[in-house]
């Protein structure tokens, strides 16, 4: 799942999610997933509450998770007027910030555990300025995990140098060169997970 909605005139929230499952149960607990994590943000007082809203949204996931399912998840906020970003990543694969300059830089900092494991969990936020032109892409494990019929992942380096080469793009164009490239390196094997990505440029005034 992936989903963005302003807080406010300042706030930008954008969110990218990967559940555990697949078919009609997991379609439903994405969509659960989706309504509590937005309930939460929508009722932070601060914009440093995204820990708690993360903590929050996984113990309400964990009640009657009768099919033991998770969920990867990436909820960040960005201000709009200083280029702020602050994020919380439970379990997602970490989100690139591909820079005006060209280079490609990864968020890897502190993990916590993904939604819907167990309740009580711990949440730690984090925070990135963006510069002018700056691009946030979001991602789940279905680009970097797709296959080529020699078995053979797109991985995290193709993925690096797509955008490297083609992050100055507008943010349409750049989903579509990705997509491409994915293509390019999968030819005829069939697509064994989804594939869903995000992109947000940041532009200051």
């Amino acid at each position: 799942l992936y989903d963005f909605y302003l807080l406010d005139d300042k706030h930008l929230m954008v969110t990218i999610a990967d559940v555990s499952d697949k078919g009609i149960p997991a379609a439903m607990f994405m969509l659960v997933a989706r309504t509590v994590l937005k309930n939460f943000a929508l009722m932070m007082r601060s914009p440093d509450d995204l820990a708690s809203v993360m903590a929050c949204a996984n113990d309400q996931l964990c009640r009657g998770n009768e099919e033991m399912m998770f969920v990867t998840t990436f909820l960040a906020m960005l201000d709009l007027g200083t280029g702020q970003l602050r994020y919380v990543n439970a379990g997602h694969n970490p989100p690139i910030i591909r820079h005006a300059a060209g280079q490609v830089e990864y968020l890897t900092g502190r993990h916590g555990p993904p939604l819907g494991v167990q309740e009580e969990m711990t949440y730690v936020q984090q925070e990135i300025v963006l510069g002018n032109g700056d691009l946030l892409f979001l991602y789940t494990d279905g680009v970097t995990e797709a296959m080529n019929p020699q078995k053979q992942l797109y991985g995290t380096r193709r993925l690096q140098a797509c955008l490297e080469q083609h992050g100055g793009a507008a943010v349409a164009d750049v989903l579509k060169a990705v997509k491409q490239d994915l293509a390019l390196h999968v030819q005829s094997e069939p697509q064994s997970d989804d594939i869903t990505m995000l992109g947000v440029r940041y532009l200051s005034d």
